[in-house]
């Protein structure tokens, strides 16, 4: 058989409840993440949905309700406020096997009077949803179960035949640092006789080695970035007891034998920050250009994924059922929709509960009210953006201000103008 994925980790178990258990003591003493500076919400209750429908080439708007149920597969601490927030007119159901992260986003929840968000105390794993959402988040959760398809297939099971999956897991090529750390913290801790695991001792290592590195450690440099970061991150990045990692051809397999098939690219803050976010390579010879171009989207996806490494993206994309009624559209339809179709300039404001540790309250809503999209920052989005006329299409916008329209250069434009990430265009429909 086919081997699917690698695995590390500093456990090694076949079993779905040890690694369970093993998961639940794990967040119970990290809970992960830390709570962020500020949660942010737009006053526009359907901006959110609109983005996401166009981020997956929905221009009509239509694959994801204005009221859609949603499940989040493994909430942690935050996630779930930061959904119900996106997504008020939402019926949400978060769960998670952490008793503390749920606890802490009830406070939350309460402190921010959300009310349309349900948190429950459950494995994924033992999850018996069927067809019962339009929108599943599962990001980091199915690669730290001892069996991933197991996993998977549990969720696929709650996805409605229509309805979308994000699901992101560790992409190889950026745990190749992480995995040999772990091995090392795993001989200098780890009961040769018993194999028993204690993260304190581990954690304590793992701080050794991250505050007293030197440059005789080939590690060195990927250590420094851990020195100030909060506990939580430290644990999460270095000591997680089990994680699975792919490339985008392995991960393709893995959804394949779920009833899954890759739809699109998530688009996510981590890789816009580091500059990683593209799918899609620009090269120098046309005819490698072309050939490129021509490749369906998970082949031209593996390319990337092998040529860039540990610069390509993380592996995060919306995930459909292939037995969907709706055939899927590859990214080249999509850029012709996107040509073909007439855009306006949303606006809302955005207001935000700021993080006040001195107060009574840990989270207060400023009095602020933020103009909501600012406008974009790289100047060839801008000079688009500013004169983009909304009683022509996205092609006569285009030929109009000079701009080629092969699909690489639309495929950007579209992903840089109209997605979640970058909401500065909203489709006519």
């Amino acid at each position: 058989m086919k081997q699917l994925n690698q695995t590390a980790g500093l456990l090694q178990t076949d079993s779905i409840e040890v690694a369970d258990t093993a998961n639940t003591e794990f967040y119970k003493r990290f809970p992960y993440p830390w709570p962020p500076m500020k949660f942010s919400y737009l006053t526009d209750p359907d901006f959110e949905t609109v983005m996401l429908n166009q981020s997956i080439g929905d221009w009509q708007q239509r694959t994801i309700p204005r009221h859609p149920d949603i499940w989040i597969a493994g909430c942690g601490t935050n996630q779930a406020i930061f959904t119900a927030l996106r997504f008020p007119n939402a019926r949400i159901i978060a769960s998670d096997l952490s008793r503390n992260a749920l606890d802490i986003s009830a406070t939350i929840a309460k402190e921010l009077q959300i009310s349309n968000l349900e948190l429950r105390e459950e494995s994924i794993n033992q999850a018996t949803y069927v067809e019962a959402f339009d929108y599943i988040i599962c990001t980091g959760v199915i690669h730290h179960n001892t069996d991933p398809a197991a996993s998977l297939k549990k969720i696929a099971t709650a996805l409605k035949p229509n309805g979308v999956l994000e699901v992101m897991v560790y992409n190889e090529y950026h745990r190749v640092t992480i995995r040999a750390f772990q091995k090392a913290i795993r001989l200098l801790t780890q009961d040769e006789k018993t194999h028993e695991r204690n993260f304190e001792q581990e954690l304590a290592i793992a701080r050794a080695l991250v505050m007293h590195a030197t440059t005789e450690i080939s590690l060195y440099d990927s250590l420094l970035e851990y020195r100030d970061c909060p506990e939580p991150m430290l644990a999460d990045t270095l000591l997680q007891p089990i994680e699975h990692y792919y490339t985008v051809e392995s991960m393709e397999t893995l959804l394949d034998q779920c009833g899954l098939r890759l739809q699109a690219p998530y688009l996510n803050p981590f890789d816009k920050a580091s500059s990683t976010f593209s799918w899609n390579i620009e090269f120098e010879d046309s005819k490698l250009q072309h050939q490129y171009d021509q490749l369906p989207d998970s082949r031209r996806w593996q390319v990337t994924n092998y040529l860039k490494l540990n610069h390509s993206p993380m592996l995060w994309f919306y995930v459909q059922r292939k037995d969907n009624v709706a055939p899927r559209k590859t990214e080249q339809q999509i850029c012709e929709e996107f040509l073909a179709t007439r855009f306006v300039k949303p606006t809302t404001t955005q207001r935000s509960f700021i993080l006040t540790p001195q107060s009574s309250h840990m989270y207060e809503l400023s009095a602020k009210e933020i103009p909501f999209p600012a406008t974009p920052e790289e100047r060839s989005l801008r000079r688009i953006y500013d004169n983009f006329d909304p009683e022509k299409t996205a092609q006569e916008n285009l030929n109009r201000l000079g701009v080629k329209t092969t699909f690489h250069i639309v495929n950007q434009f579209r992903l840089k103008l109209t997605t979640s990430l970058f909401p500065y265009l909203q489709a006519v429909s």
